[in-house]
């Protein structure tokens, strides 16, 4: 009887913190049912799409061709105005001074054309991407921790806040910023 008490609590236990942290870390299983189902409609889409038509015109294969061209035509686009740069630079130094009178307004239509036909991709393997892990955090601050060793210490070169508050060409660093609110009591937030 003691038991069966003990592996009801043991159970609801699990139960409630499976439900508190399934909204921060998601149900994996459901995402993969829903990646799945996602994956098969994509390929019943594209079965569709290539798939032999009865009655096809030559209309229909003209059309299907401009649908395909897109992504090809402005990535070839990108890798001809580097070729483009490097075998006539003044040519393109002409072009790139056309393009800058160019409006801005025309430049974001541009882009949310480019952003159209590029962004699904991008949206759906930004979704796919992993939260960072312990490891991976860990790594990170270790990192970090190595590299603030090699910051200079203030302390080490106490002439150095004087040299670089009259030194008015260059901006200044971390430090002597940090040094000049620890003098003037301010935390440097606004």
């Amino acid at each position: 009887m003691l038991g069966r008490m003990v592996q009801a609590m043991i159970g609801v236990g699990a139960q409630a913190v499976a439900a508190a942290v399934t909204p921060f870390v998601g149900d994996k299983l459901q995402d993969e049912a829903s990646r799945h189902g996602e994956m098969l409609a994509r390929f019943q889409q594209f079965g569709a799409e290539f798939a032999d038509r009865q009655n096809r015109t030559g209309w229909d294969s003209f059309i299907d061709g401009l649908n395909r061209l897109p992504r090809p035509a402005m990535a070839l686009g990108v890798i001809g105005i580097f070729v483009w740069a490097s075998a006539d630079p003044a040519g393109f130094a002409v072009a790139a001074q056309a393009w800058s009178l160019i409006p801005e307004e025309m430049w974001i239509v541009l882009g949310a054309i480019i952003a159209f036909f590029f962004g699904d991709r991008t949206l759906l393997s930004a979704r796919r991407g992993k939260a960072p892990t312990a490891e991976h955090v860990g790594a990170v601050l270790a990192a970090r921790a190595r590299l603030e060793k090699l910051r200079p210490d203030p302390a080490a070169d106490p002439d150095r806040y004087d040299r670089e508050m009259a030194d008015r060409g260059n901006p200044l660093s971390d430090a002597v910023i940090q040094e000049w609110n620890r003098r003037h009591g301010t935390n440097g937030a606004g």
